[in-house]
């Protein structure tokens, strides 16, 4: 079980989305425990196509493993956050395997006092509003993120004209 999820975690990091559908069973879901919100296999898709598009990394400590579990405290960085001012975001993850060796289940449980993204991207959206009102109303419908590859790149085109825009008043 450890050398599959490490095989899968590879390739996460290396964001080869259908390799790594392929470690995951077909009744997979991904339950972010903050929010009570689940994703299911297919819906996992954009979630790993934003990964690659905002070039994310997760890296991971004190694992456990446990029955048919590995538990762990997982660490993400990647360009978004870094633009809006956010290191690194950490949370207990845990992965619950099947009895063929796939990801069944993954539990997403933000660790206390982690920087609200949405907080802080706030200043950038306001720039946006006036600056780039049209592509804010593309990639930001409804004040929503859509998590996908094209709007994770769009996103971070977006916040790196921000920086540029602002860095001088900022100085």
């Amino acid at each position: 079980m450890r050398k599959q999820f490490e095989a899968y975690f590879d390739e996460l990091n290396q964001h080869e989305i259908e390799k790594v559908l392929s470690f995951l069973s077909e009744d997979f879901e991904l339950h972010f425990t903050e929010y009570d919100f689940k994703i299911d296999k297919k819906g996992l898709i954009d979630v790993l196509g934003w990964d690659k598009g905002v070039n994310g990394e997760v890296s991971y400590e004190k694992l456990i493993t446990e029955g048919n579990s590995i538990t762990g405290l997982f660490t993400e960085r990647n360009d978004f956050l870094k633009l809006i001012g956010i290191e690194e975001l950490k949370a207990t993850i845990s992965y619950r395997f099947d009895i063929s060796g796939k990801i069944a289940k993954q539990t997403y449980t933000p660790l206390p006092g982690q920087p609200s993204f949405q907080e802080k991207m706030q200043p950038a959206i306001e720039w946006a509003r006036t600056n780039r009102p049209g592509e804010l109303n593309e990639i930001y419908p409804q004040n929503q993120i859509q998590f996908n590859q094209e709007m994770a790149e769009r996103w971070v085109i977006l916040l790196k004209e921000w920086k540029t825009a602002t860095q001088s008043v900022r100085d």
